[in-house]
């Protein structure tokens, strides 16, 4: 038998049990995974299961990267054809929020998406979140990013924007 995590507040229906503990569960209403009373549809559970599982990695090199950066303002991360930004939103809510330093990019080509999703980092306050409506090769020579980023994502990046982010990285 599987225990439900506790309620929010009184009379608050119990959230599904494959949230993270410390998630924010307005973010993940916001992004449509959760429904309005706190459910997940199969479709969102496995999008959610996906992005956990990576998180899972990342936060690992994260960790490693963060004691060399204590001082230096903090890390930086790239998300490469970032779409709706669910991995982004996610890593910064269960990562980043914490540190008060620190900085996370979202890189894509829908311009549509990008204002999505600085209109959304705006509504929740992460303010150490940027969106730049540029390609992958573009952004290897874009003054918007800073010169050094620490670590590059591509989840679900299309044709050779998976390359692009490997060189991306490389450079």
């Amino acid at each position: 038998m599987t225990k439900k995590k506790p309620a929010a507040g009184p009379g608050a229906p119990a959230l599904a049990p494959e949230i993270r503990p410390g998630q924010s569960v307005e973010l993940l209403k916001e992004l449509h995974i959760l429904t309005r009373e706190g459910k997940l549809n199969q479709d969102s559970r496995r999008k959610l299961k996906q992005v956990y599982h990576l998180f899972q990695f990342i936060e690992k090199i994260l960790q490693e990267l963060q004691t060399s950066k204590v001082g230096e303002g903090g890390l930086t991360l790239a998300d490469h054809g970032a779409g709706k930004s669910y991995l982004g939103f996610i890593i910064y809510d269960l990562y980043f929020k914490a540190l008060k330093t620190g900085h996370i990019y979202g890189i894509e080509t829908r311009a549509e998406l990008v204002q999505k999703s600085r209109e959304l980092a705006a509504r929740l306050g992460f303010e150490r979140m940027s969106f730049l409506n540029l390609s992958v090769a573009d952004a290897t020579q874009s003054e918007e990013l800073p010169a050094r980023i620490d670590v590059v994502t591509a989840l679900h990046a299309c044709d050779t924007a998976t390359d692009d982010a490997i060189a991306f990285g490389l450079q």
